[in-house]
């Protein structure tokens, strides 16, 4: 009796030790959202309200968010391709947005650069830009697709021991209270297998009376119910061409009395048990220059159809193990006792190591909820808006957000995540052909100036100081996926986009007044510069460095892809070629890494943006290890700039410090970000929200814990420093400049350098994670104890081959056959 009765405190105490840790991943309150959306919205909602307390979920194109209300339940329904305010359907030029501009008034914009017409006067930079190159086509916003209100006629004075939560390793919320001696509970998903949103109200020991009503904030839309369904269609107004959309919802009470109403809802009477599935499309199709065609009624009725069909208990099997069979390829575990605090209150701490693990789960739960199998990629917002005018329209910004958004995606394990940015950026390329011709008078290549939506626009802003190129750094995104996961068929695919991008370079590109190439118009993002004389709006200029970096960056990956697909030898000449005559690097006279080409920077400067050291993160050029003058002047840009900054910025700084491998600074970074620039549901807090901050502090910890951009090009070499590729070296004739370095095409078959533990801060002494993904195609296991390495388990994605970089040693080379791992330090 007495072995049974510990066999069983045994068992009771790993059943409780489980709870314990799955509590780690979830989001849990102890009261309902905020809601400050119910009823009519006149302007755009201030402080905390619904989007900063309602738990999101998501399929990628499908979004919903859950108040947890006690007696509305509000979920928000988003479709990430529900744009409106724009055109679509012209014909191939006109869909672009570009601007006609002659080659005269080209180079009357270029002569104000060289002239240096600085400030914002006629006849300056800014205004002749703005006059002849920007575009006055709209470029729309992102909108609210649906509202769909679940009235439970719940007095929330009598309710007790309520628990709203949301588990980001399997996607499921929950919300759950009591009245007097009975028991409520919902749950709700959104399911990627059969593309619908679903919840389910369950009664114990009471009955439910719901009233269920779906509205719409778009003018016009007809909300009709028959039986147990309840069909919205409408559309959102555009510029030309309406975009249509429909939403089903279909109610399963059982043998509760279902009556649909007049005004459109359904009156559920005395049910134990409702389920309620909600589909819902748009007839956006990602296809140039018509963005049009999808069956969405077609759709919708299907979707609805199988999924009343399976019924709740199969689509929620379905869902959980689709969702966390991605989730759990990695896992964080820092070493922490669970405080039993519910997430509103961490936030409101000063930091925890339970909110930081926390927070890297969650933001992986978003990127796989707003980016997984969409046609469109993650906005500013990811998926979810609930304003017909967002800020900054909800769209996608090419200085650095839409980018962020995707920086985590294959070192969390997420790769599949990242099609859509391609798909996105096949479209641009495509539209982009006719911006670079008719505003640049560039004939081969495309261009892409800083928005971008969903309607292929690529056109040069509206206003003439935000003038830029984009299409180095968006081919970045797109090179550093095949890096990491080595798929020749993908690369096959990206190289024409890669080419196209670097052909417009090459025709682009002009000699400045010392001789080197330059990219002007241009600025660097969003600084401004000579601001005594010329004020804030100065900020046009040429030479930027974030642009001359991003350029060798992509005539670099050019000449490794034309070379790994063994075509156009040609080409892969005349980029190396070119890139001796790329403007330098330069470091300035407070020893900082110049920000321009003149040295203009300010130390007192701490503006958000610190895009002149892309080259440090995301891009792989400078680096502690290799470049030590250009590192030293790194710590010094970022020393300048300070720590506090905006959600996004902050994700920026903590990758900016683990790649300068200090990584208390980093995690100091993240702390902040994490406490102070999250809102009590984990969105980033801009402000307003916008999600590229979760994405980089995500992409932030798994560069504290593993880094690989580094490449082996001397496998003979016993120190990093000898056997690392360099891109840029010590001009001989001024020791402050730095010119860039040609590749040859043996860089095409340099291993990657897995870099272990390069910035683990003291604050996380023990831990361990699980699948980070390293470039290569590897995948890495590591467990650290009393701040060192303990082991390390590399497992091998594909054939081939790599060095290990960990406690200042590197080792010799390793091969590995896919589906083979080995273990560091090796076993004696």
């Amino acid at each position: 009796m007495i072995r049974r009765s510990a066999a069983l405190l045994v068992i009771l105490m790993a059943f409780a030790t489980v709870t314990v840790a799955d509590e780690r991943y979830v989001l849990q309150y102890d009261a309902p959202a905020k809601d400050n959306l119910l009823g009519a919205r006149t302007g755009k909602p201030k402080g905390i309200g619904y989007i900063q307390t309602a738990l999101p979920l998501g399929n990628g194109r499908l979004g919903a968010m859950f108040s947890g209300g006690i007696d509305i339940e509000h979920l928000l329904i988003n479709d990430i391709t529900l744009w409106m305010n724009s055109k679509r359907g012209l014909d191939a030029v006109a869909q672009s947005g570009t601007r006609m501009v002659a080659s005269t008034d080209f180079e009357t914009v270029r002569k104000a650069y060289r002239d240096d017409k600085y400030g914002t006067k006629e006849g300056s930079m800014e205004s002749l830009s703005t006059k002849y190159l920007s575009s006055t086509e709209p470029l729309g916003n992102y909108a609210p697709f649906t509202d769909l209100l679940i009235s439970s006629g719940h007095d929330p004075a009598s309710v007790r021991d309520y628990r709203r939560s949301l588990d980001s390793r399997n996607g499921l919320g929950t919300v759950s209270y009591s009245i007097g001696n009975g028991k409520y509970k919902r749950e709700f998903f959104c399911s990627y297998p059969h593309d619908v949103v679903v919840a389910r109200y369950i009664a114990e020991d009471a009955t439910l009376d719901l009233t269920i009503q779906t509205t719409t904030q778009h003018t016009g839309a007809k909300v009709k119910a028959a039986g147990n369904r309840i069909v919205l269609s409408g559309k959102a107004k555009m510029v030309q061409d309406d975009v249509e959309f429909m939403q089903i919802v279909q109610v399963d009470a059982g043998d509760a009395d279902v009556a649909s109403q007049a005004d459109g809802s359904i009156k559920i009477s005395n049910a134990r048990k409702v389920t309620i599935f909600l589909a819902g499309y748009c007839d956006y199709l990602p296809v140039y220059p018509t963005f049009k065609g999808r069956d969405y009624r077609g759709d919708c009725e299907h979707a609805i159809d199988a999924a009343a069909k399976l019924g709740f208990e199969n689509l929620k099997r379905s869902h959980v193990d689709d969702v966390s069979a991605v989730m759990n390829r990695c896992r964080l575990e820092l070493d922490f006792q669970p405080s039993g605090l519910t997430t509103d209150k961490l936030v409101a701490g000063d930091g925890s190591l339970e909110l930081e693990n926390l927070y890297f789960h969650y933001s992986r739960y978003l990127q796989l909820s707003c980016s997984r199998g969409a046609p469109v990629p993650s906005n500013l917002q990811g998926l979810w808006n609930a304003d017909l005018k967002p800020a900054w329209n909800c769209d996608y910004h090419t200085d650095i957000n839409v980018e962020m958004n995707y920086w985590m995606v294959d070192p969390a394990n997420l790769s599949e995540s990242f099609r859509p940015f391609t798909e996105w950026t096949k479209i641009l390329a495509e539209s982009g052909v006719h911006t670079a011709r008719e505003t640049f008078g560039v004939h081969k290549g495309w261009s892409m100036g800083l928005n971008g939506n969903v309607f292929g626009f690529t056109a040069q802003n509206v206003h003439g100081r935000r003038n830029q190129q984009s299409g180095h750094w968006l081919c970045q995104n797109l090179f550093d996926h095949y890096a990491f996961n080595q798929d020749r068929a993908y690369l096959e695919e990206i190289y024409p986009i890669l080419k196209g991008a670097a052909e417009f370079f090459v025709e682009f590109l002009a000699p400045w007044k010392d001789g080197t190439l330059v990219v002007y118009p241009t600025w660097s993002p969003e600084n401004s510069y000579l601001v005594k004389p010329h004020g804030k709006l100065n900020k046009q200029v040429y030479g930027a460095s974030w642009d001359q970096q991003l350029v060798l960056n992509l005539f670099t990956d050019c000449i490794e892809a034309s070379t790994v697909l063994g075509r156009d030898e040609d080409f892969r000449t005349t980029l190396q070629k070119m890139i001796p005559k790329l403007c330098p690097q330069k470091i300035g006279q407070h020893g900082q890494l110049q920000e321009w080409p003149e040295d203009w920077d300010s130390p007192t400067d701490t503006h958000r943006h610190i895009s002149h050291l892309i080259a440090l993160h995301p891009g792989r050029d400078i680096s502690p290890l290799t470049t030590k003058e250009l590192y030293e002047a790194a710590l010094v840009t970022m020393r300048h700039r300070g720590d506090e900054s905006t959600g996004w910025s902050t994700g920026w700084k903590t990758c900016f410090w683990s790649r300068l491998h200090n990584g208390d600074r980093a995690h100091k970074i993240y702390e902040f970000l994490t406490s102070k620039r999250a809102y009590p549901n984990l969105f980033d807090f801009h402000p307003p929200f916008q999600i590229d901050g979760n994405f980089g502090g995500a992409a932030g910890v798994c560069e504290m814990l593993l880094q690989s951009h580094l490449r082996s090009v001397n496998s003979d070499a016993k120190t990093i420093e000898e056997a690392a590729f360099v891109a840029y070296q010590m001009d001989p004739k001024q020791s402050r400049h730095f010119v860039p370095v040609v590749p040859d095409e043996s860089l095409a078959d340099a291993p990657y350098i897995l870099h272990l533990l390069p910035a683990l801060p003291s604050a996380w002494p023990n831990g361990k994670i699980n699948g980070l993904k390293a470039r290569g195609g590897m995948e890495v296991d590591i467990e650290w104890k009393n701040g060192q390495l303990a082991q390390a388990t590399i497992h091998a994605g594909r054939d081939g081959a790599f060095r290990i970089y960990a406690q200042d040693q590197l080792s010799e080379l390793i091969s590995l056959k896919k589906g083979q791992s080995t273990v560091w330090p090796p076993t004696k």
